[in-house]
C-alpha cells in the first residue's frame, strides 16, 4: 500500500476508535459484563430481576445500567412504574467490526512492508 493510503487508514481507525470508546469503557467493567451476560439469557428484565442474579446493590446495578445505556448497549423501556432493560448490541457490533477490520488492514500493510 502507498504511504498516503496507510495514513488515511490510520486516520480512519483513529476516528473509529473514538467512536467505539464508550463501548470499550462500558465493556471494560466486570459487573457490566455480568449484566450483559444476564441480559443475553432474557428478553427483558427490570432492576429487581437483574438483582436476583447479582450480589450488587440496587443503586450499583442502576449506575451500571446507565453506563450501558449511554454506550447504546442496553435499551430501557418503561412499562407502568417499572423500567425494563434489554440487550441492544445491533449498533455496537458493526462499529466494533469496522474498527477491527481497519486495524487488520493497517497491520497487514505494515507486515507486507517489513517482508
Amino acid at each position: 500500500m502507498k504511504p498516503s493510503h496507510t495514513t488515511q487508514l490510520e486516520l480512519k481507525v483513529h476516528q473509529q476508535l473514538r467512536n467505539c470508546s464508550e463501548i470499550f469503557l462500558a465493556l471494560a467493567d466486570p459487573i457490566r459484563q455480568d449484566i450483559i451476560m444476564i441480559l443475553t439469557k432474557h428478553e427483558k428484565l427490570n432492576v429487581s430481576q437483574i438483582l436476583e442474579h447479582s450480589s450488587m446493590s440496587r443503586s450499583a446495578i442502576s449506575h451500571h445500567l446507565k453506563i450501558l445505556r449511554q454506550a447504546n448497549l442496553v435499551n430501557a423501556n418503561k412499562k407502568g412504574t417499572e423500567i425494563f432493560y434489554s440487550l441492544h448490541i445491533e449498533d455496537a457490533v458493526p462499529q466494533l467490526k469496522a474498527f477491527l477490520n481497519t486495524t487488520e488492514k493497517i497491520m497487514a500493510s505494515k507486515t507486507s512492508k517489513n517482508e
